[in-house]
């Protein structure tokens, strides 16, 4: 990802260009956005911590291919009314299939009002919009996962020289082996170590077992 144009100017992420926007900065309420993408980036708003770490964890798997973020759907609510629900993300996966997520804090996901009028809003939903509806909290998300999603995130931006030489080590590589390792072959030190797990965000190498990503993890070529 290249902030930088060819002119030397440096380049913006394309603003969030979801139907809803988020009023950022309320007090008490978590609010912001992430830049993701690749080129120059786009930036996706949330307004709650949860919605930021689904966000990044979705957008960590591979059978992910694109995330929306308040999707507008039109319905009937409970009391009979034409209403607009915004659903808080839409996951585009690689297989085709399309999933909007309702992402809320345990609490009020366990409240027997909430989930019924969710259940309801969900039965309205056709497959134009998504082929089904998920509601998410934070009990949802793995912390294993949340940390190496925002480890892929935090590394994001390309580094041309220690990417190039990871990719030659890579290249001879059968089985398995300790991304130590292959930071040491290709040298860099910690440059070495952002362009490795920069390929398993590229889906180029996988880990072999679920666990933080570190240098002691083992990782090898990913099958197509």
């Amino acid at each position: 990802m290249d902030m930088i144009s060819d002119e030397g100017a440096f380049r913006l992420p394309r603003p969030a260009n979801a139907p809803r926007k988020i009023k950022m900065g309320v007090q008490g309420h978590f609010t912001g956005s992430l830049v993701v993408g690749d080129d120059e980036g786009y930036e996706i708003e949330f307004e709650s911590h949860t919605e930021r770490n689904v966000a990044l964890v979705t957008l960590a798997r591979p059978n992910v291919a694109a995330l929306e973020s308040q999707v507008p759907f039109k319905w009937i609510n409970p009391a009979g009314a034409p209403s607009t629900h915004f659903f808080d993300f839409r996951v585009l996966y690689s297989d085709g299939t399309r999933a909007v997520l309702i992402v809320k804090n345990g609490r009020k996901a366990a409240q027997a009002g909430f989930r019924a009028e969710m259940a309801h809003l969900a039965s309205q939903v056709t497959s134009d919009l998504a082929d089904r509806v998920s509601l998410v909290t934070e009990k949802h998300i793995d912390p294993v996962e949340l940390y190496n999603a925002e480890l892929i995130h935090s590394v994001r931006r390309p580094d041309p020289e220690p990417d190039a030489a990871v990719l030659h080590v890579i290249a001879k590589l059968a089985g398995a082996a300790r991304i130590g390792d292959i930071v040491h072959a290709a040298g860099f030190s910690g440059r070495g170590f952002r362009a490795v797990v920069r390929l398993i965000r590229k889906q180029e190498l996988e880990l072999v077992s679920h666990e933080r990503i570190g240098r002691g993890s083992f990782v090898r070529r990913r099958s197509v």
